[in-house]
């Protein structure tokens, strides 16, 4: 935790959530836009005794599959033939936990795949953009569920949350992901939020106030 940008709070207790998640056999999903730091946090995490296995996202199944157990010096050759008994294995392994960044890149044939091998226990830390949690809403609710969410914002968002304490932590989160990262837009409905709650003689801007822009923004 001494390492890099893992000096504000929220990381330092993303780190910890994830510790966590991870020596209970349970997997999470990083999410955050571009810049945000989801590959540098998926290189602090390091818990100890249990050896991380890094999966390239643009694989296939079966390339996918045989590269998991190469990290663990098994012979393996990416066949389909072979690709049941690669599964099995996966799913019997213990005292390892997978990475997949840019799980964007996923192609969606690996999916069921990757949700035996979660509910075998083997921890799955997946790292990727919006767009991969609203996929998985759509098509695979069931993986999403297994899931817990750490969203990563710039650090940028960061700052603002500490200079600004008039508007809770909570309604900048939901404009930050309402503008999809677009910090002009970004500044801007915040400047409108907080011109807003002094019209009203709000002594901050809560989620509710936040919610009543949010709504007024075109579709995207």
């Amino acid at each position: 935790m001494k390492e890099g940008f893992i000096s504000d709070k929220r990381r330092v207790s993303y780190l910890r959530a994830t510790y966590s998640r991870i020596y209970r056999g349970k997997s999470v999903l990083i999410e955050g836009g571009f810049g945000a730091g989801k590959t540098r946090f998926l290189e602090l995490l390091q818990p100890k005794k249990l050896h991380a296995i890094w999966v390239e996202s643009l694989f296939n199944i079966h390339e996918t599959l045989a590269s998991i157990l190469k990290e663990l010096n098994y012979d393996t050759t990416a066949t389909y033939r072979r690709t049941p008994q690669y599964l099995k294995m996966i799913c019997n392994l213990s005292n390892c936990f997978i990475i997949i960044d840019e799980a964007s890149d996923l192609d969606t044939r690996v999916w069921p795949y990757l949700k035996r091998i979660i509910d075998a226990g083997v921890p799955i830390i997946f790292a990727g953009l919006p767009m991969v949690r609203t996929y998985l809403t759509h098509n695979h609710p069931d993986i999403l569920s297994r899931l817990k969410t750490l969203i990563l914002y710039p650090i940028v968002v960061e700052d603002f949350i500490l200079e600004y304490k008039d508007i809770q932590q909570e309604a900048i989160e939901q404009i930050y992901m309402a503008v999809r990262g677009d910090m002009r837009k970004f500044k801007e409905l915040c400047t409108d939020c907080r011109d807003r709650a002094k019209e009203l003689n709000y002594k901050f801007v809560d989620i509710n106030l936040a919610l009543e822009f949010i709504s007024d923004l075109p579709p995207q």
